[in-house]
């Protein structure tokens, strides 16, 4: 039997993208996600924001530069887990350093309000209601502690 590891967050972009290319020509695109949680507290609702790291491959310029702080978006992706050996202390016991990474499959950049306001040339004419462009995807993982590597 297959475990689930299927991860949605819905939220906005905290400041623009940083664009990176790696060794082997490929872009990465470097966001940080702002995902607002809502809880009651009695009969009152508080809501926190939580921040994720985001790092995904773009295929073209023209994607990223829609990655812009404020930009709202649907991300899709799986959850991964990168264990690394340290070293080892003073006793001999080896150290591990173990991080969860968000893994992106999908990202949906959300187009809202009315189509003049956005000055997007790929939003449909026929409606000027809230807009879900499929946009990028990704089949490799890549991971921000992974700069060593990779540029």
């Amino acid at each position: 039997m297959s475990d689930l590891n299927d991860l949605k967050l819905q939220g906005r972009i905290v400041r623009d993208a940083v664009l990176r290319t790696t060794k082997s020509g490929k872009m990465i695109a470097l966001f940080t996600l702002a995902v607002n949680q809502t809880k009651k507290n009695g009969d009152s609702y508080t809501e926190t924001a939580n921040y994720f790291p985001i790092s995904t491959f773009v295929k073209s310029e023209k994607f990223a530069a829609y990655l812009k702080k404020g930009q709202p978006l649907i991300l899709e992706g799986y959850v991964k887990q990168v264990t690394k050996e340290i070293g080892s202390d003073s006793e001999g016991n080896r150290q591990f350093d173990s991080r969860t990474y968000i893994c992106t499959s999908n990202i949906h950049l959300i187009w809202t309000g009315k189509k003049n306001e956005t000055k997007v040339s790929d939003i449909p004419e026929e409606n000027n209601e809230d807009y879900i462009i499929e946009a990028e995807n990704s089949q490799e993982d890549v991971f921000i502690g992974d700069e060593q590597e990779l540029f």
